[in-house]
């Protein structure tokens, strides 16, 4: 039989579902016709009498054939699910492989009490000891037969101790093991919370390493005060700025204040007849190709680009017109 659905944390893929028992593939395996089950489903199912085929496709199956599948079987142990006895109170949480070595020192465990046979946790068993009746009577019946041994632990005691000296005995171990049994569980809280914190640490450190990265690539040519467009070098610098995060437009960067720079550049040297005039075109194009202005902005470079487009025109004309005249 499979791993119960319910037990896993996170949501589990169909195709990890076996066809017989309908539970999360346990000791996966895989026939020649491409199906997979659980190994105890598929050698019961073949285990009938008379049936020797796949129940997924009806093709014709032996166990000679069925061979394991190590790699789902490594998926699958490496998914988180809850201890057997969330039910009872166990919280933790461990990879599919490491449950049964938690299940070996779980405190939620139940056990019998082998004084009054009540069913307890197994963290609860040394206090329900100190307290149980049943023990204490057997411990005064020992003692009035001269028998200083101790049915629950197996320790022969020496008949010189009298009753009050195997109680004490007694509740000094009960206590002990409780402390121990405390420790082991609160371990395995601690290491379950310890594996929440280092998944959100590793997403940290890596925003951090994005941010970092981000602020790396700051040009170290950028203004912040954004003074582009008041001198003719500074066009050079702000259509690099812009081809230089092209796509994606750093967060430190103010849209509508880069625009009113592009609006400075091209209003004082679209038209100033040098060679400052190629370098505003250069950046009106760079401006309209990116991912940085709304459609409202992206309408207006583009308004400018003709206008700068024409402009360039209607001199190239008038320069050769001037030359036929001569």
């Amino acid at each position: 039989m499979g791993y119960g659905l319910q037990r896993f944390i996170a949501p589990i893929d169909p195709n990890l579902i076996c066809g017989i028992c309908s539970a999360v593939l346990e000791d996966a395996v895989l026939t020649p016709c491409g199906h997979t089950f659980c190994s105890r489903c598929i050698t019961t199912w073949l285990g009938r009498p008379s049936t020797d085929t796949c129940p997924e496709c009806r093709s014709n199956v032996s166990m000679d054939h069925v061979k394991p599948v190590l790699s789902l079987r490594n998926l699958i142990n490496g998914f988180d699910v809850e201890c057997d006895f969330n039910d009872r109170g166990c919280k933790v949480i461990v990879k599919l492989d490491r449950l049964k070595s938690h299940l070996e020192t779980c405190g939620y465990v139940p056990v019998e009490c082998a004084g009054c046979s009540n069913t307890i946790s197994r963290f609860e068993l040394a206090a329900h000891q100190i307290r149980c009746e049943a023990i204490a009577n057997s411990i005064r019946d020992d003692d009035d037969d001269n028998d200083a041994s101790h049915r629950l632990s197996n320790i022969r005691f020496n008949h010189s101790l009298n009753s009050s000296d195997i109680s004490e005995l007694i509740s000094k171990i009960a206590n002990l093991e409780y402390q121990v049994k405390t420790l082991k569980r609160d371990l395995q809280i601690s290491e379950s919370k310890n594996r929440v914190l280092d998944r959100e640490y590793r997403k940290t450190k890596e925003e951090l390493q994005q941010k970092r990265s981000e602020l790396i690539e700051i040009n170290s040519d950028f203004d912040p005060d954004y003074e582009y467009g008041y001198t003719p070098q500074s066009i050079a610098k702000l259509s690099f700025l812009i081809a230089r995060f092209l796509l994606k437009k750093p967060a430190y960067i103010d849209r509508d204040k880069i625009f009113s720079a592009v609006r400075r550049c091209y209003d004082k040297y679209a038209r100033c007849g040098s060679e400052f005039e190629h370098d505003v075109h250069m950046l009106l194009a760079t401006a309209f190709a990116s991912n940085w202005f709304s459609e409202s902005y992206r309408t207006t470079i583009h308004y400018w680009l003709q206008g700068v487009v024409r402009y360039r025109q209607i001199m190239t004309n008038s320069s050769k017109y001037q030359t036929l005249v001569k």
